[in-house]
This record gives structure tokens, C-alpha cells and sequence, in this order.
């Protein structure tokens, strides 16, 4: 029987040195924890960390509200309210009745207000928000209840994600206690999407795939300008071993995105399949009748005694010979003579396929109906719609965006006993949250602080022994790094093979001195800016030198 609980009133308000809004500091140094504490014992309420850090913050594109920075930028940030009886004089809770007391992060966007929800302490992202004021853990939630008994151990969390506040007993000027709560104000965090397809936008995915089908040309896919019209030339992509220009930008879309033929690749068992039936032949040797006659649906079946070696068969051929694929090495090889001929249409053609063990050339034909092109597209239309959301599952959203409706807010809470020895909640009213803010992103230049790097002297150069950065080297990377010429650098001659060299086969240790790696570092990154400013004209913003005095 659940008996009714006569319930102590306790409000959370904003802290006594604060005119509104729940307290939100800044400190520039690791050490804030401590540094807050003995503000607060001080009474030194003036300081920049309280209040006024707030109007350097107000640098968003997109409203006046103020950009919390990241500790990446070596800015940290900490909550705090008070806790006070809903009595005369608001006197301060008992931190002894306090049971705990925590707040969470709503995200505001576009008149919602959204909360971080987890689910047996997995990150489900964000969720509308309760409008009930209730317990953010599901598990205590449910025993304050009675519909669950209080279970032994500690259950994986389940609810609004909760970040803790602690309590902190101090006075005022004029000797009132005050019972204050605050906490760090953590500002990462991601999910996964558990469902990807529903996190992907619909009409997105199709101008995706639309585009996709555009990059390869008929009867492959629908590059423009486009002609629908079969011709006999399609039918046969492979002519004696030399392929169409289409059919080489579908093996290279095969091979170099899918690693069709490489074994254990996820998520090509359709194409597999289906490459497994697309056939070559020796077109010579065929009867002349039948040759006459063409490959075609109606006689398909005829040319089955003819099979040489299957599509599928050929990739899988080729990857087997691992680094020494021949086919990707004919890839490479029909892109630099493509390059030479400035582009592949001015090709005049292109060289014949290797064999599969790369001992010569295939002098076999791929025979296609137009059935099998526009079965091709559909496979290739749906694989690259598995990678995106198989890739949509891997990718972590971060928990904090800089879209121009992401807002946020802090709403703390309370858990505390009331008169008869029962845990009790009460979350902070409208007045008591903390002040809408954003957050900044990583790389944002005005949320960025100086970060000092001294460089140099050219002198150093020239010093001890070099002993700053060491690392172990294999034998035939040494063997590359030795065979490197000042005046020649690296060609293909240079790349290690498997004798073991002048290096006799032992890994070395190379050591560099710290003022050459940062002097180099610092040389080239000048050099790539000055190089990028002809295209981005970026000079005035990513470089400001000025005379700077001694530091003493």
C-alpha cells in the first residue's frame, strides 16, 4: 500500500550572489574546481569567471546568446544554484537531508525542447523532453512508484542523461548560510544511430544516388549527354580482351570502391552473384552460325558450352595475387595514359586486359544482354545505398551542434528527504535554469585561444647530438629512406623490394633533433600557406606577425 507523503518544500533558486538565472562560470585554468571554492569562501564575486566572461562570448553568427567554449580551448565551465526551504526567509536545506542532486541539458531548437536520452547507458541522442516533473531515472522513477523493488546492484542507467551537482555550505556578507550546488559542465559527448535509414533525409539519398548513376557512362549508368539506345558494341564491353571505355570506368568503380573479388568484403554477396553469371567467351572459336546469329535472350543458352571464365571468377582471380594485382595495376596504368591524353575521351584506346595471374593479357570477349546493364545498375544503385548506412551506423553525431536554432540550456534538480524519511524531487522553475547559451565548435577561430610554441634559434641547428624524436625503422623502409637523393628525392626505383639491402636485414633507429622537426614543420607550413593563398586569398586571416617584446 502506498501511503501519501507529507513533502518538505524546497525550492532551487539562483545563488545568492547572482541577481537571476542559474550561476554559469568560466575558468581558464584545469585547477577551476578548486579555484570556484575559494571564490566563493572570499566572496570574490566580482571576478571575470563569474559574470562578465559571458559579454566576450557573444560572437555567434547567429544571436547574441554566448558560445561556450570547449576544454579543447582550455576553457572549463561550472554550474551553480541554491537549495533553500520553502519557508519565511528562505532558509538554507539541511546539505544532510540532500540525497543527491544533479542537473541535466535540455537543447532548444526551433520552440522544442529536447533532452539527451540513454538507454542501459548507451547514448539514444536527443529525444522530446517530458513535460512531466519527474525523476530523470527510469529505475528510480519506478521504485519511488512501488511498481519495482529496489534491486541490489547498480542497474546500467537508464533515463535523461544526469550530470551531478555538489553541495557546498558557506555565508554571506552579512553571516546567512547558504546551501549551494555546482558542477562541471561537461560539453562533449555522440551517439550512433541505432537506425540509420530513418536518420538519413529521403530526398538527399535520392539526388545521391541519382548523381552516383550519372558518374558512369551507358549503358552502365545515365551520364549526360545520354543516349538510351542498346547498341551492338554494348553487348560486347570486353572485345577480345580489350574493353569499351565504359566498361573500364565500371571495373574501376568495381575494384577501387567495392573490392569486388577481395575476400570478406561485407555487403558485395549481390554483386557477387550476379558478376558470377556475366560470362566471357572465345568469340572466335564460336560456331559460325552461332556467331552469326549474336548473343541474345533467346539463345543464351546456347553459348553456355562456350563459357571460359566468369566475371566474378576474374576479379577474384586477380585480388588473389594480392599487392601484385595485376588489375589494379592496369588501372593505374590507363589512368596515366589518360592523364597524357588529357582525358579519357580523347583516348584513342585502351590496352587489353591482364591475365589474372599477370603473365599476359586476356584475349577473351564479355558477352551482355541489356537486361544484364540495367540489372548492373540497379546492384550497384543498391550497394552504394548499403555502404551509406552501413557507414550512417559508424559515424558518431555529436552531441553538441552549431546549426543556428541549436540552443541550450541547464535545468538543475534535487533529490532530498522530506519530514517522514522519503527521497523527494524538485527541479528548478523558468527562473532558476541557467541562461541560454551555444556551444562552440572545435575549430572555432573565435572561441580559439593562443597557444604559444617557441620556436628555434637557428643556432640550436648546430648542437649536441640528435636525440629529440627517435624512432624504430624497419628494415626496408631504411632501405627507402637511405636510397633517397638530395638531387633526384624518391622515384620507383627508391620503393624497397624484398632483399634485404644494405641494411642487411635489421630494423634501425633514426633520431632527429626537436629544433630541426620544429624549425622543418614550421618552414613548410609558410610555404603551403603562401602556396594556398593564390587560390583562397585566406593571408589576412590565418597569419598576423607583430614585433613582440621579452617575456621576463
Amino acid at each position: 500500500m502506498i501511503i501519501a507523503q507529507q513533502l518538505h518544500a524546497v525550492r532551487l533558486k539562483p545563488p545568492f550572489y547572482q541577481g537571476s538565472d542559474c550561476g554559469l562560470h568560466r575558468y581558464l585554468d584545469a585547477d577551476f574546481v578548486n579555484r570556484f571554492r575559494q571564490d566563493i569562501q572570499r566572496r570574490q564575486f566580482g571576478q571575470t569567471q563569474f559574470t562578465d566572461w559571458q559579454n566576450d562570448e557573444r560572437h555567434s553568427r547567429f544571436g547574441q546568446q554566448p558560445v561556450l567554449r570547449l576544454p579543447l580551448h582550455r576553457a572549463f565551465h561550472l554550474v551553480c544554484c541554491e537549495v533553500v526551504c520553502e519557508q519565511l526567509g528562505l532558509p538554507a536545506l539541511d546539505p544532510q537531508k540532500i540525497t543527491s542532486a544533479g542537473f541535466v541539458i535540455r537543447k532548444l531548437n526551433n520552440g522544442k525542447e529536447l533532452s539527451w536520452m540513454l538507454e542501459d547507458g548507451e547514448a539514444l541522442g536527443w529525444q522530446p523532453a517530458s513535460v512531466e516533473l519527474r525523476d530523470p531515472d527510469i529505475h528510480r522513477r519506478l521504485c519511488a512508484n512501488g511498481v519495482l523493488s529496489r534491486r541490489a546492484d547498480q542497474p546500467a542507467y537508464s533515463g535523461e542523461e544526469v550530470h551531478p551537482l555538489h553541495t557546498l555550505k558557506t555565508r554571506d556578507a552579512a553571516g546567512k548560510c547558504h546551501t549551494l550546488l555546482f558542477g562541471y559542465l561537461p560539453l562533449g559527448g555522440f551517439h550512433y544511430h541505432r537506425n540509420a535509414a530513418a536518420a538519413i533525409d529521403p530526398q538527399s539519398q535520392q539526388e545521391l544516388l541519382a548523381a552516383d548513376t550519372e558518374s558512369l557512362p551507358w549503358p552502365f549508368g545515365f551520364r549526360k549527354p545520354l543516349e538510351q539506345t542498346w547498341r551492338s558494341e554494348h553487348g560486347q564491353p570486353v572485345d577480345q580482351g580489350r574493353p569499351g571505355k565504359p566498361m573500364f570506368e565500371l571495373l574501376r568503380l568495381l575494384v577501387n570502391r567495392y573490392h569486388l573479388g577481395e575476400a570478406q568484403v561485407d555487403g558485395n554477396a549481390a554483386l557477387e552473384k550476379y558478376c558470377a553469371g556475366l560470362c566471357f567467351y572465345d568469340v572466335p572459336r564460336l560456331p559460325v552460325q552461332l556467331r552469326s546469329q549474336g548473343y541474345s535472350e533467346a539463345n543464351q543458352d546456347r553459348f553456355a558450352p562456350f563459357r571460359k571464365l566468369n566475371l566474378f571468377g576474374y576479379l577474384q582471380a586477380c585480388f588473389a595475387q594480392g599487392e601484385d594485382n595485376p588489375l589494379v595495376k592496369w588501372i593505374i596504368r590507363q589512368e596515366q595514359r589518360a592523364d597524357a591524353a588529357g582525358g579519357l575521351d580523347r583516348l584513342s584506346q585502351l590496352e587489353p586486359l591482364p591475365d589474372s595471374a599477370g603473365r599476359g593479357t586476356l584475349s577473351l570477349s564479355l558477352l551482355l544482354l541489356a537486361a544484364d546493364a540495367q540489372e548492373l545498375r540497379t546492384l550497384l544503385n543498391q550497394r552504394l545505398r548499403d555502404q551509406t548506412l552501413a557507414q550512417a551506423k559508424e559515424i558518431p553525431i555529436p552531441k553538441f551542434t552549431q546549426g543556428a536554432d541549436d540552443l541550450y540550456q541547464v535545468v538543475p534538480f534535487v533529490r532530498s528527504l522530506n519530514d517522514q524519511g522519503s527521497e523527494q524531487i524538485q527541479w528548478a522553475a523558468a527562473a532558476a535554469r541557467s541562461i541560454v547559451f551555444r556551444v562552440a565548435a572545435p575549430f572555432d577561430p573565435e572561441a580559439s585561444r593562443p597557444a604559444l610554441i617557441q620556436m628555434p634559434s637557428l643556432a640550436d641547428l648546430k648542437r649536441g647530438l640528435a636525440k629529440g624524436a627517435s624512432m624504430i625503422t624497419p628494415p626496408d623502409t631504411f632501405n627507402l629512406m637511405n636510397s633517397l637523393k638530395l638531387n633526384k628525392g624518391a622515384g620507383p626505383d627508391a620503393l624497397p623490394d624484398s632483399e634485404p639491402g644494405p641494411g642487411l636485414g635489421i630494423q634501425w633507429i633514426c633520431s632527429f633533433s626537436l629544433p630541426v622537426i620544429t624549425l622543418v614543420a614550421m618552414i613548410l607550413l609558410m610555404i603551403m600557406i603562401s602556396l594556398l593563398n593564390i587560390v583562397f586569398f585566406w593571408l589576412p586571416w590565418v597569419r598576423i606577425c607583430l614585433p613582440f617584446p621579452k617575456l621576463k
